[in-house]
């Protein structure tokens, strides 16, 4: 089953003449209703003659199946460029998460090259101090060697005996000669230690000076990258800024659609308390023949004796108009076009075009012809019925096969399924009004 739905009657540019002579006509046929100079035939003439002039209005106006047309692309297009600028918003903030990261990870690597100099000079400093050290070492070895070197003969050992004065003599210089060689040993053990304390300095320095090498390359690439991320997110921006103004382009086209699709809603909730207004007025008149009917009936009883039963017909005996399941309901809706909560005042049928549609029940035909928003339009008035003036109106008709003033019955073909005015498909709308005011019609139709 298709789900239709009945915008708002988009209609523009209505004549001045043919707006001022409406607008005189129905001053008229007001005034002279109200005063009781025109007679119902006369005020039928007005309301023909008011009639033409609508149609001459409605003649004039653009088609409404076009507007509908640049209404359905102008949001087309701004749901388009809100989905391209989500889109392009993603990605700049993707393109700005990983610039932000390289820079993060850019910080981190300048803290540990800052950190691994600092290590750099400490190590430097270390090994010029152990350097030093060994070099003053090498200096104390130097003079030993030296000392030793220019007292190294073959009497040595024998001068150590034989220039002794006495065994004691002997003694002391044994523990001399013993305590030179014990200390230049020491000497040397202390100059291994050194030598290898600057090596250790050395390849400390070396692995720190490795580290820093390794950091700045790392640093290098990131920046490089930064640079790609930075570029990338630099068109991520722009692409954002084209989607941006492009949205608002189609922000304003929608915008200015949307104000005249909701002026000419205004237009045809004003059309429609019109003809609500006019089906009141027949529903007084219908009331008040009722009236004088059943007043007449009570007094030909109470002059014949018998006792009065005032007649009560009843709501019950509507037809559907068409063959199909009712669609879209009677009550608020979410406009699709609009987007804006409404009042959808009948039920939808979703029936294919020129499918018949059938007088719901017995009755007058009140109007036929053109309505604005409503397209090709038939309403008709079936009277008083459960104490209440009911009518049905039936819009959008591709064809109507009925005039205003004709009788008909119930299930007599009245016109074809079709999407005149305001309709986004084939589909009847019918409507019930009830003393004039607009009902749920599936409280009448089964």
């Amino acid at each position: 089953m298709n789900q239709v739905t009945s915008p708002t009657c988009t209609t523009k540019n209505t004549p001045a003449t043919a707006s001022r002579l409406l607008r005189s006509l129905i001053a008229a046929l007001t005034l002279c209703l109200t005063l009781g100079l025109v007679s119902p035939a006369a005020a039928d003439d007005l309301n023909d003659k008011r009639d033409d002039v609508r149609k001459s209005i409605v003649a004039s106006k653009k088609d409404v199946a076009e507007s509908k047309a640049e209404m359905s692309k102008a949001v087309a297009k701004l749901a388009k460029a809100q989905s391209a600028l989500a889109k392009a918003q993603r990605a700049l903030s993707a393109a700005d998460a990983a610039v932000a990261q390289a820079k993060s990870q850019d910080a981190a690597i300048a803290a540990r090259l800052a950190a691994a100099r600092d290590k750099l000079a400490k190590a430097k400093q270390a090994v010029a101090a152990a350097r030093a050290e060994v070099d003053a070492q090498l200096s104390v070895m130097g003079q030993v060697a030296r000392d030793a070197f220019q007292q190294q003969t073959d009497l040595v050992g024998l001068s150590v005996v034989f220039d002794s004065a006495d065994t004691g003599d002997l003694s002391q210089r044994l523990h001399w000669s013993t305590t030179v060689f014990d200390a230049t040993t020491a000497q040397l053990k202390r100059l291994r230690d050194l030598k290898a304390k600057l090596v250790a300095a050395q390849q400390a320095q070396a692995v720190i000076e490795q580290q820093i090498a390794a950091d700045k390359a790392e640093s290098e690439a990131n920046v490089a990258h930064l640079k790609v991320l930075q570029s990338q997110a630099a068109l991520a921006r722009a692409n954002v800024s084209g989607k941006v103004a492009s949205l608002a382009k189609a922000k304003t086209a929608a915008k200015a659609d949307l104000a005249a699709e909701q002026a000419e809603y205004r237009k045809l909730q004003s059309q429609e308390a019109k003809i609500s207004a006019e089906i009141r007025r027949r529903a007084e008149i219908a009331r008040k023949k009722a009236a004088a009917a059943e007043a007449k009936r009570r007094a030909a009883a109470k002059k014949a004796g018998k006792t009065y039963v005032p007649r009560n017909q009843s709501s019950k005996g509507f037809i559907r108009p068409v063959n199909v399941s009712p669609g879209s309901p009677f009550g608020l809706r979410y406009h699709p076009i609009l987007h804006v909560w409404r009042m959808h005042r009948g039920t939808d049928f979703g029936a294919p075009c020129g499918m018949a549609i059938y007088a719901a029940n017995d009755g007058r035909v009140a109007s036929a012809g053109r309505q604005g928003g409503f397209g090709n339009y038939t309403v008709i008035d079936h009277g008083i019925i459960g104490g209440k003036y009911v009518s049905t109106g039936y819009a959008h008709q591709s064809r109507i096969i009925v005039h205003r003033g004709q009788r008909v019955k119930q299930g007599q073909l009245i016109g074809y399924v079709g999407t005149t005015g305001l309709s986004t498909g084939c589909h009847l709308h019918l409507q019930v009004y009830v003393n004039g005011g607009v009902v749920n019609p599936m409280r009448y139709i089964p």
